[in-house]
């Protein structure tokens, strides 16, 4: 019978998830907790950074339950230069250090950010769920992604939240809940999230959009065990989501490119930057609201940034999030500074006056793939 990481004796518990996915990254998981249990036992100092996200947020929660580390919260899905020099300063004063990565960071703009720590001669994990681009994942002394044993549209859906607390399960936490939560906070179907689970991640994106409680973890577990305060939380923030939405809504355009139907509303005078709630969560309501009916590419759009959302009848249409974000990165490479993200939600930056141009090259790659997939057929 196989032992935990830690040698005790005791039985390995089996993984929340039981398929053929999550059989092959177990030792990957296993290799994971024995990097961070032999840290712990070592008395290494280890860097957090993770997602600023209910997916992100619920997989430190988790690690929190079996390990001791400096936590940052982070708004980007980019490690940067500046997210990367501002960890040396903390990084360069410790003996051995080890910087963890979750929810974020194994795509090519962050491949400069993670040259500084490989260079300051820090041990990098990363843990992650999106799809890796460039040379990212290489820089990493150890990985963990669903994309190294599958590469369907249904891959994201093993969520770094979910990952996280495989890898604090093998060091012996119970962390079952932070799983359910980060699968709710995704949309992932991987585990079945209740309706607790489900205002559980909403109260914690809600947390996380306020950078006044940024980086405290114990603050967001605090939160989930107050029930008076947490329900007042999930009713606040659901309601204002459901007012953008109708907002939004209201003066949104519709149209078809070979038969999907096509969905824009600008999110200008909805959300503000920075605050609750944010230009995601009121795209995500918007397309509840629509997703029925055939395939359907939904996009919302501020003065920078395009959200895009698409439903399962979209992606067996042939769409993805991910390679549209890639196509029109590649075809419009003076009108975008980046982007990705999964098959049914992703996101494209837009240069400062450009974000028209570039949802038209959305709409024009989407039909191009639905075309192109019509004539194979």
């Amino acid at each position: 019978m196989e032992t935990t990481p830690s040698g005790a004796g005791t039985p390995a518990p089996g993984p929340l998830v039981e398929d053929e996915i999550v059989r092959k990254l177990m030792p990957r998981i296993r290799k994971l907790a024995e990097r961070l249990i032999e840290a712990k036992k070592d008395n290494r100092f280890i860097l957090l950074r993770f997602h600023h996200d209910a997916d992100g947020i619920a997989g430190a929660l988790a690690l929190s339950e079996v390990l001791r580390f400096q936590a940052y919260q982070q708004n980007s899905a980019v490690y940067s230069v500046k997210d990367a020099v501002k960890d040396l300063a903390s990084l360069s004063h410790e003996g051995r250090p080890l910087a963890v990565l979750l929810d974020f960071g194994m795509n090519r703009e962050s491949e400069e950010g993670l040259r500084l720590l490989k260079a300051a001669g820090v041990e990098l994990m990363m843990v992650d769920h999106h799809p890796p681009s460039g040379e990212a994942i290489a820089m990493a002394d150890c990985a963990l992604t669903p994309w190294e044993v599958s590469a369907t549209s249904n891959t994201s859906r093993y969520v770094a939240g979910y990952l996280a607390s495989e890898i604090a399960r093998a060091m012996g936490g119970a962390t079952e809940r932070y799983a359910r939560i980060a699968c709710a906070g995704d949309r992932s179907t991987l585990l079945e999230a209740d309706g607790e689970d489900r205002k559980a991640a909403l109260v914690l994106d809600y947390l996380a959009a306020h950078s006044g409680f940024g980086n405290n973890l114990k603050f967001y577990k605090n939160v989930l065990a107050k029930e008076e305060l947490f329900t007042s939380i999930a009713v606040q923030a659901q309601e204002s989501i459901d007012e953008a939405a109708e907002k939004a809504l209201a003066g949104a355009r519709h149209a078809k490119e070979g038969g999907v139907r096509i969905c824009t509303f600008s999110l200008a005078n909805v959300v503000r930057k920075g605050e609750w709630p944010p230009s995601g969560k009121v795209t995500t309501r918007v397309f509840d609201r629509m997703k029925e009916g055939g395939p359907l590419l939904c996009m919302g759009y501020t003065d920078r940034s395009i959200i895009m959302r698409l439903n399962d009848d979209a992606v067996a249409a042939g769409l993805s999030a991910t390679v549209l974000a890639e196509r029109v990165k590649n075809s419009m490479a003076d009108f975008v500074d980046g982007g990705g993200g999964h098959a049914k939600a992703g996101a494209l930056r837009a240069r400062q006056g450009f974000v028209k141009e570039v949802l038209n090259g959305i709409v024009r790659e989407a039909g191009a793939v639905v075309k192109k997939r019509g004539e194979r057929e």
